[in-house]
This record gives C-alpha cells, sequence and structure tokens, in this order.
C-alpha cells in the first residue's frame, strides 16, 4: 500500500521499488503511449533499470556532490588490476573476461561499478559543480542557500496520491523551506542555457518533471518550489549553467500532467494500457521545414533569373 508523505531517509532502490507513478513513467503514457508507461513502471515485474554508463556516472556525481562526497555504495575499478590473460593487455573499458567480471560483481553486490579515470573525471566535474554552486551567492542567493550543507535536503522521496492515482518523486536537492527545489543533470553535450534548453528541457521533455515535481511538492507541503535545472558537463572544460522554466513553459507542462494523471487512472480502471492505434498516422508537416523550402527557393538564383 501506498502512504502519502515525505520521506527523508529512503534508498534510492526503495524508492524505486515504491508502487506509484513517477514523472518518467507520466510523461511516457503522454509523449509515447499508455503501454510504454506502464512498462517503464515498477507495476511491471520484469521492468529492465537503466545501467548505461551515461547512468552510471550521473548517479555517482550526484551522490558525490549532492551527498557530501559519499563514496559507500560505489565500486572503483582499476583497469590494471585486470591485465589479459595471454597477452598482459590492460584493458581499455569493460573489455576482457577479468574486468567485466569484477564489473559483474559489483553489480551483483548493490555497487555502481567505475573506471578508475572515469572515477576521475567524476571527481573533477563535481568539484566544477561545487565552484559553480559557490558562484550563485550574489545572483542567486536563494540556490545558493539551498546548496549548503545546511540550506536544504538531497533526495528527498515524496509519495502522494493525485486523483485516486499513486504517485512519488525524488528531489535532487529542495531547501529546508520547499521553496527551491534543484535537478542536477549530467551531460556530455553544451550547457549553454539556449542550447540545453531546446536539446533537453524542450526536447527531452525535462519541463514535464518541472510540472510533476511542483504539483507533488505543492500536494505535500503548500508550497510552489521553484524548480531550476543545474546542467553540467561530464567532460572537460566542465561548464555549468543554471535554467529554469518559463511560466509559458510549466503551464504546458503541467496540461500535460493533467492529461497523463488522467490516462492513468482510466487504464489502471480498465486495466488495460493500451500501445499506438492500429492505423495508419499522418504526422503533421512542421511550419518551420515548409518555411525552410520556401526561403531556398526565394533565394535561388536560378529561379530568380540573377545566374545564367
Amino acid at each position: 500500500m501506498v502512504v502519502p508523505g515525505i520521506y527523508p531517509d529512503l534508498t534510492m532502490a526503495e524508492y524505486l521499488a515504491i508502487p506509484a507513478v513517477s514523472a518518467g513513467v507520466a510523461r511516457a503514457v503522454v509523449d509515447e503511449c499508455p503501454l510504454s508507461g506502464w512498462f517503464q513502471s515498477p507495476f511491471n515485474p520484469s521492468r529492465v533499470l537503466d545501467q548505461s554508463k551515461a547512468s552510471d556516472v550521473g548517479s555517482i556525481t550526484h551522490q558525490i556532490f549532492l551527498e557530501g562526497g559519499r563514496m559507500d555504495g560505489i565500486e572503483v575499478i582499476d583497469p590494471r588490476d585486470h591485465p589479459a590473460e595471454k597477452t598482459g593487455a590492460i584493458p581499455e573499458g569493460f573489455t576482457n573476461k577479468s574486468i567485466r567480471a569484477a564489473r559483474d560483481a559489483a553489480r551483483a553486490a548493490g555497487k555502481i561499478p567505475v573506471l578508475l579515470d572515469t572515477m576521475d573525471e567524476i571527481e573533477t566535474a563535481s568539484d566544477a559543480i561545487y565552484g559553480f554552486a559557490q558562484s550563485l551567492k550574489q545572483e542567486e542567493p536563494a540556490v545558493w542557500a539551498a546548496l549548503q550543507p545546511d540550506g536544504g535536503q538531497s533526495e528527498v522521496t515524496m509519495v502522494w496520491i493525485d486523483n485516486g492515482v499513486p504517485c512519488k518523486l525524488r528531489t535532487d536537492r529542495i531547501s529546508t523551506d520547499y521553496g527551491v527545489t534543484v535537478d542536477l543533470k549530467t551531460t556530455t553535450g553544451s550547457v549553454d542555457p539556449d542550447r540545453w534548453g531546446r536539446t533537453q528541457l524542450i526536447g527531452e521533455g525535462y519541463y514535464f518533471s518541472a510540472a510533476w515535481y511542483r504539483r507533488g511538492i505543492e500536494k505535500l507541503t503548500g508550497v510552489q518550489t521553484e524548480y531550476l535545472f543545474l546542467a553540467a558537463m561530464q567532460n572537460a572544460p566542465h561548464l555549468c549553467s543554471l535554467i529554469g522554466v518559463d511560466a509559458a513553459t510549466l503551464d504546458l507542462g503541467a496540461r500535460k500532467v493533467e492529461r497523463a494523471l488522467a490516462v492513468w487512472a482510466r487504464c489502471q480502471a480498465n486495466q488495460n494500457f493500451p500501445a499506438y492505434p492500429s492505423r495508419a498516422v499522418y504526422p503533421s508537416l512542421p511550419a518551420w521545414e515548409s518555411m525552410k523550402f520556401d526561403n531556398v527557393e526565394q533565394q535561388d538564383p536560378f529561379l530568380l533569373g540573377t545566374q545564367a
């Protein structure tokens, strides 16, 4: 049974096991199809969790930066301890039997395996994030305060019932008064605010998560939190930026959250989570695609008669 409340001390494994809808599941329901959302949810007994390198790097960075450098649950693997049996060559990545066995043993023990050189880069990136966080004191004092050891909490789980749907979230960092929520996003791409806004905030649908978290936090605390993304480069030069969500984008997110909850409730009641329709679908032509070729036609020297 899902018991609504705020739980500051749950592990990630305990959070993932809570039988409730998360932001990612809800977004899949409305942006993909109900079956896709159900497939990613804890209601699916065959659910497979993400264990990619990018996911591991993000998880470790979160733990180091948001939890005061805590290293438990992380297994650092030195390739020099796993030379090839025949040649003695040092593996690059998890590329031989010995180092893969070490990786698999770490996972079996509930730890995140990470190569030594990757760990060095994660620590460098974490130092850069810390430096950026300190630089916010003058211009963003509320965010700066939330990121200080005594200004907030990391990895707080919240559970609520929304129109009959059990829901959950897990904050990266939330201020003591719940007024500021910071979502740390690591990437190997650009963290230029405009580009990140197009590719991640909009392109990856992170604004939906912002709306989901704002809704859940308000349901449980009565506070309308300010939701911000701290985007950080995993690789050199380890740049960072702080990105908010404007009112129009939040409104779209809130509408999509409302729809996702309504669809999930209906599917839950019917015990039927449909996939895509069994008919031909004709996607609309985006206005920008047509405009792009209009410009080509209007500027073509052959059509304009300015070139023989």
